[in-house]
Formats: structure tokens, C-alpha cells, sequence
């Protein structure tokens, strides 16, 4: 796919550009003309040759990486010069201006069932609400649908816009459960929050059945760790149902992503394979408008994947649709700071003023008192006047 590629500074780039194996002398000369849209194209994508093409007769540097095909441009007014000027020739230069589009949409309004989710402001908190007796943080907190929804209740009064009901663990090593016993655990609380708030509700499975009666409860959001994957049903519940659905990067299973992740070049294989999970979404019917993105913290990736979404959440900007991020007392912070699960509010609170800053649309977290005040910080912060 073509992507807008983040950076902080020039330095920051050639790092980047580095990383995607263009030579120190390519790098050089690509930096040295650097502007403010850095773009990168898969030398497997079908434009790409094309495209160098374009940019020899413009005398635009360009780099070629390991896989990458990297350029930078000024804006999206100048590419579309570009293409006003070349005629025919400027054709491969359309998939650039619209991959600028995509990048710089940040404001979504994401229809669930008759609502709509309003992400044009501060970012949303999405409330963890895990009716599982084995989840990594707060599994068995609740032994009785009563007590969850007096929880779910609770964090809608903290601040949560959404509350994210899971009745399956899907935490690294984890085995699945019956459909019936998902049922069980989770269309009480849907039914009892939904009775009682005028917060979003979410269901956190991976199976149509459960996705359908959730909805018949009340729920207007699927939150889907496989992105439609491990059902083949579950595309349909979402079209018929008007749910939102929210397309997870996932490697593996909760039983096996965590053994020994791997990643040659971490953002373009996310990107490209969320990017077919959007493609999967549309073909089977749901529109774009109901499909939101999560890079999958802590879902079969390593320590280091985990901390650089932060420094460059913005790339998944790519993809043009709003951005769900939930590193939530995962074992990333534990590891970083030797604290277990539940003393891990201060490193979450990090992760999540990070996350803001890059653009998240939705944070997801266990701690929605405490989290609500760090995200109104960190947003009026990254969203302040000049001055």
C-alpha cells in the first residue's frame, strides 16, 4: 500500500528510511530535500515503478529500500499541481494524493445502530469490562451479572463513552470458551448497562452469535480481536445489525501470539494486513463510515513493537479510519517497569498521554476515572493554540 510515513524531525526520518534499508548516501540525499509528507510505496505495489517514473521527470529524490519505494512531498495541493500539469503521465501520482487524504482525516463520525460516535474532539475512553474469571488484570472481579453492570454503570459515570463488555479471555495463553458460556457471562451485563445508561456499548468477542444477541441486548459496537477473521458469520451480523465494528491486528491466537512474534519491517506488515481486513469489511458489505482500526498492543508482539506504536501511531493514519488503542495495564508496561498488573495505572497513564498525542481516537482502559483526567490533559496539550 502507499503510506505517509511519521516523523518528529529530520533525524527522525533518516532513522526511519534506514531502518527500510535505503544506503547511507540515498538516505542523504532524500533527507537533504525533505519535505513534509514522507512517503513510502511498496516496491511489490503495482504504481511503484510507475511512480519512479513521475518523480525522474519532476527531478523529485527518491530512495529505494529493502521493499520501499520512499519520496517526499509537500502537500496534497502540490501533488494534485502535479497531476494537473502531467496529464496521463501524472496518473500514478493519484494513489499518492489519496493516500495524503487518508493520512490527514482526523475526524470521523462512525455510525452504531441509529447513533453516532462523535470522534471530532477529544479522544473517547472506552471502558474494560471483563465478565471472565481469567483475564490478565481483573478476571473473577465480578462473580455475579449484578455486580458488572453496577461496574459498567460506575464507569459510565467516570467518564466512559463506550463500555466494552468481554465474557472471553483473550489474554496471551488463554483457551477459548463455549459459545453458550460467552452468552451466559455477557448478554446480562449488555442488557442491564444498556438499561441504565446512554454510554456505547461494546461486546469484545469473536464470534457471530454472541455479536447478534449482544445486539438484540442493546450493544452498538463489535470490538473483534481476529477483524473478522475466526468467524466466517461474523461479517454479517455487523451488516445487518448497523453495528460499528472494530478490526483488531492480531497474530495468531490468545493461545499462541505470544510465542515468539515476529516482524521484519512492523508498520508496513500491519498496515498492509489491516488494510486487508478493511478490504474483507467492505467486500462483505459493511460500509467504511462503521470501521474503526486497532494496532493490537500486546496481540503477538514483541516489547519493542509494542513501544514503537507509540512513537508512530500516526502512520496507521494510512488507512484512513479513526484509531482504537488499548495498552491498558499490558504486560509491556510490567516488563518495563516490574509492576504486576493491577500497580500498573502510572505506566498505563504514559502509554495513554503518548497515545493521545499521536492521534488516537478511542483509548481503551480498566482505570476510566484516572485515564479520563489524563486524557483531557494530554489532548488539550497536543491540541493547544500557538502562541
Amino acid at each position: 500500500m502507499i503510506r505517509v510515513l511519521h516523523y518528529g524531525c529530520p533525524e527522525d526520518a533518516r532513522r526511519r528510511v534506514a531502518f527500510l534499508g535505503v544506503s547511507r548516501s540515498d538516505a542523504d540525499r532524500l533527507i537533504g530535500d525533505l519535505r513534509a509528507c514522507l512517503i513510502g510505496v511498496s516496491l511489490d505495489a503495482e504504481p511503484a515503478e510507475a511512480l519512479s517514473g513521475c518523480l525522474e521527470r519532476r527531478r523529485i529524490p527518491y530512495a529505494r529500500g529493502t521493499r520501499t519505494l520512499l519520496f517526499s512531498v509537500s502537500s496534497r495541493e502540490q501533488v494534485q499541481a502535479w497531476i494537473d500539469g502531467d496529464g496521463d503521465a501524472g496518473t500514478p501520482l493519484l494513489p499518492v494524493r489519496r493516500a495524503i487524504e487518508r493520512y490527514l482525516a482526523q475526524t470521523f463520525a462512525v455510525p452504531c445502530r441509529g447513533l453516532t460516535l462523535d470522534l471530532s474532539g477529544m479522544p473517547r475512553i472506552m471502558g474494560i469490562l471483563n465478565v471472565t474469571p481469567d483475564s490478565f488484570s481483573d478476571g473473577g472481579r465480578y462473580r455475579s451479572p449484578d455486580e458488572a453492570v453496577k461496574r459498567g454503570l460506575a464507569m459510565a459515570e467516570e467518564g466512559a463513552d463506550i463500555i466494552d463488555v468481554g465474557g472471553e479471555s483473550t489474554r496471551p495463553g488463554a483457551s477459548r470458551v463455549t459459545a453458550e458460556e460467552e452468552l451466559d457471562r455477557v448478554v446480562p451485563v449488555v442488557r442491564g448497562v444498556a438499561a441504565g445508561t446512554r454510554a456505547l456499548i461494546s461486546v469484545d468477542t469473536t464470534k457471530a452469535i454472541v455479536a447478534r444477541a449482544a445486539a438484540d441486548a442493546g450493544a452498538h459496537l463489535v470490538n473483534d480481536t481476529s477483524a473478522l477473521a475466526d468467524d466466517p458469520g461474523m461479517a454479517s451480523v455487523v451488516r445487518e445489525t448497523g453495528m460499528a465494528v472494530v478490526l483488531m491486528h492480531r497474530r495468531g491466537t490468545p493461545a499462541t501470539m505470544q510465542i515468539s512474534p515476529h516482524y521484519d519491517s512492523l508498520f508496513d506488515e500491519v498496515l498492509d494486513e489491516l488494510a486487508a481486513r478493511i478490504d474483507a469489511a467492505r467486500n462483505a458489505g459493511i460500509p467504511e463510515e462503521r470501521i474503526l482500526v486497532d494496532p493490537g498492543v500486546g496481540f503477538g508482539k514483541r516489547l519493542e513493537d509494542n513501544m514503537a506504536f507509540h512513537r508512530h501511531l500516526a502512520d496507521l493514519r494510512s488507512l484512513g479510519r479513526p484509531v482504537v488503542f488499548g495498552s491498558s495495564r499490558k504486560a509491556f508496561i510490567g516488563s518495563i517497569t516490574g509492576k504486576d498488573a493491577p500497580h500498573r495505572v502510572f505506566g498505563t497513564s504514559a502509554s495513554v498521554a503518548l497515545a493521545v498525542a499521536a492521534g488516537a481516537h478511542v483509548i481503551r482502559v480498566h482505570d476510566v476515572a484516572a485515564m479520563r483526567d489524563v486524557v483531557r490533559v494530554a489532548g488539550a496539550i497536543a491540541r493547544g493554540a500557538e502562541c
